[in-house]
């Protein structure tokens, strides 16, 4: 019986005549007409077909929860943040991660949260790549940085983050980005390096027992039976004894310098006692002697001195370079060039020899290239290697500023 003169409206399912498997929607909206004593006598109504439309709707809502599933699978917590309206979301992931207290939900405060927990060194070079994309010049931010949470002390965070809308002078209005907890990662990539620090001191404090066991014990070894074999020449009956004692101590000599620059290139002492450049200088000079080739050194001005682990690293990729120089470049003419750049040191080394495909599929790194690697990527520098069939190579080492201190 209908008793109300109210409009009503429903959706429901309605099943097609006659196959079970075919379900439709329908929305329906109806009204009563009444008597002018109030008493219905019928109902008036339309009913439209909204099949597609909940089908639609079915399939965003799947879609959100597979998203929902995903992001909380990979650990993702997402915000967005609306400059326009003073207003930010942000998920339970994200309030979770950063330690957000429950009562800060108005307003930017879990914006202001986080601002006020990034770690003190972090926090300049973060809030300039944050003005970045606000400000149009940067598309997409991707960064990981130290987070003091309240709880759980240093925490490390990856960030991406993009921006929505933006205004007419091309300011950032509605920005979003999903943070991640790396804290894990970042702690094992450091346990790592320290490692790998270790193992390559390891391996110098080696070379460098090996070098002063060639120079202060072998080396005088030789040299005493090079001064022998002259005193016996000197003695020698007969003008073809001579000549055989004299080629005795000419081999010897050559011996003795063979080792002492065995010694030299295991562990180079001018690199501790006077520095990067002349170090550089001292290698140069060596590679002059022993290979026929145009080589040039430019130094420029450094202020100041260059730690021992940076001034080894750059000196160890010099030497693997220049030894590659001499060994497989066929190079007329190489150059060194020792500068500071972006806010650090850049050691470039460059020959106009026969060059290769560093890409190439299926070619092998030499171990020297994989050292030179290593070795830059311990001190968070970057090792670039140009190079093509005929047209030289350029082997380009940068380490950061932060590692020449330490």
């Amino acid at each position: 019986t209908i008793r109300s003169s109210s409009a009503a409206s429903d959706v429901y399912k309605r099943q097609v005549q006659g196959d079970p498997t075919r379900v439709r929607w329908v929305a329906s909206r109806g009204r009563t007409r009444l008597t002018p004593a109030g008493e219905p006598i019928g109902l008036m109504g339309i009913s439209i077909d909204v099949t597609e439309r909940r089908r639609a709707e079915e399939a965003l809502r799947l879609s959100e929860a597979r998203l929902a599933a995903g992001a909380d699978l990979a650990g993702l917590g997402f915000y967005e943040v609306d400059f326009g309206r003073n207003m930010m979301f942000s998920d339970e992931r994200i309030r979770d991660l950063c330690g957000v207290p429950k009562d800060w939900s108005d307003g930017l405060q879990v914006l202001e949260f986080w601002l006020e927990h990034l770690h003190p060194d972090d926090r300049p070079w973060i809030l300039e790549q944050r003005d970045r994309l606000h400000d149009g010049s940067l598309e997409r931010l991707s960064i990981e940085y130290r987070f003091l949470h309240p709880t759980r002390g240093e925490v490390w965070i990856q960030h991406l983050a993009g921006a929505t809308s933006r205004d007419a002078s091309g300011r950032a209005i509605v920005t979003y980005g999903v943070l991640r907890d790396i804290t894990k990662r970042r702690r094992t990539e450091i346990e790592l390096r320290a490692l790998g620090q270790r193992m390559i001191r390891a391996h110098e404090e080696e070379r460098a027992l090996l070098a002063r066991e060639l120079h202060d014990d072998l080396s005088q070894r030789l040299a005493v039976l090079a001064i022998d074999a002259g005193r016996v020449e000197q003695a020698a009956q007969g003008p073809e004894q001579a000549q055989a004692l004299r080629s005795i101590r000419e081999g010897l000599v050559r011996i003795s310098e063979d080792v002492h620059s065995l010694a030299y290139q295991l562990h180079p002492s001018v690199l501790e006692e006077l520095g990067l450049a002349e170090a550089l200088r001292t290698e140069c000079e060596r590679m002059r002697r022993k290979v026929n080739i145009d080589l040039s050194l430019d130094i420029g001005m450094l202020r100041g001195s260059v730690a021992r682990g940076a001034a080894l690293c750059l000196f160890r990729v010099a030497q693997e370079a220049l030894n590659n120089v001499a060994r497989h470049a066929q190079a007329s003419a190489a150059s060194v060039t020792l500068r500071e750049a972006q806010d650090g040191l850049r050691l470039v080394v460059r020959d106009d020899g026969l060059g290769f495909a560093p890409e190439e599929p299926g070619r092998r790194q030499s171990l020297g290239l994989e050292s030179m690697r290593e070795r830059v990527r311990l001190l968070d520098g970057r090792l670039e290697i140009e190079s093509a069939p005929g047209q030289g190579t350029v082997i380009d080492a940068w380490i950061p500023a932060s590692e020449q201190a330490r």
